[in-house]
């Protein structure tokens, strides 16, 4: 185990944490998705793309940064290929509990290589609601926080929505596709549900999914699904609470000097 200065080993960490949610989520749209799940080609496309976008943001950050992106290659690599040969079996609701175990392992795996790498411990996480710690902490912790809620919410909705089928005795064992409007739209609406509830308006937070929601009925899928509607608006309003409630005490990043 390497240690270095505490405030370079939080950064390290964090640009691990920001660079797993971009790559995971943010940069693996929905074929990518079924490509990995159908063998090594896409499984082996999905680690590359999660690896080199850490890579990029560890650049230089500490010696030898390097031999840690080839541990991280072949530690998410190892992680993801249950998914693909072992855990296949997406019946009774069992893909939102693998979704939540595989990131969990995820993140003991980012934790792991931290502590390794620099002495990181999950006590340093302390420092990031004091207005003196480095700003790209703050910067770096929302910018994790806005890609939870662009790209992992919707992964999470769809997972929620089939497990809440599965319960009703609806079974879908197929990978479960994301809306463009699920992305786009639900990514807009739980940004400003986080807004609202970090101005202290949180009660607001709720009206800012009625624009979806007219447009889900608009469509058609209310009158065809009405679980699933409601599943995705209370999955997507929880995610926006939670991601609102870590950041509370994180003061906002300076932007602009």
């Amino acid at each position: 185990m390497s240690i270095v200065n505490s405030d370079i080993a939080l950064s390290f960490f964090l640009q691990l944490l920001l660079g797993h949610v971009v790559g995971d989520f943010l940069l693996q749209p929905y074929w990518l998705v079924l490509a990995k799940r159908r063998g090594w080609p896409g499984l082996l496309l999905h680690v590359w793309v999660v690896t080199f976008t850490t890579a990029i943001l560890i650049w230089n950050s500490i010696p030898n940064w390097w031999v840690w992106v080839i541990v991280l290659f072949v530690g998410h690599l190892f992680i993801d290929q249950f998914r693909t040969f072992v855990f296949i079996d997406n019946s009774k609701g069992k893909g939102l509990l693998l979704l939540i175990l595989d990131q969990v392992a995820h993140v003991m795996l980012i934790w792991l290589i931290a502590w390794a790498a620099t002495g990181w411990t999950w006590a340093s996480l302390a420092t990031l609601p004091s207005l003196n710690a480095p700003n790209q902490f703050h910067l770096m912790a929302y910018l994790i926080g806005l890609a939870t809620l662009i790209s992992t919410a919707p992964v999470l909705e769809a997972e929620v929505t089939v497990a809440v089928w599965a319960a009703q005795g609806q079974e879908i064992n197929h990978t479960l596709g994301i809306d463009t409007s699920d992305r786009v739209l639900g990514g807009l609406e739980r940004i400003l549900a986080m807004a609202f509830i970090l101005s202290g308006f949180g009660l607001l937070a709720p009206l800012v999914f009625l624009p979806r929601l007219g447009l889900m009925i608009f469509q058609g899928q209310a009158r065809q699904n009405r679980t699933q509607v409601i599943t995705k608006v209370v999955t997507s309003l929880a995610t926006a609470v939670v991601v609102s409630l870590i950041l509370f005490n994180v003061p906002m990043p300076i932007l602009f000097v």
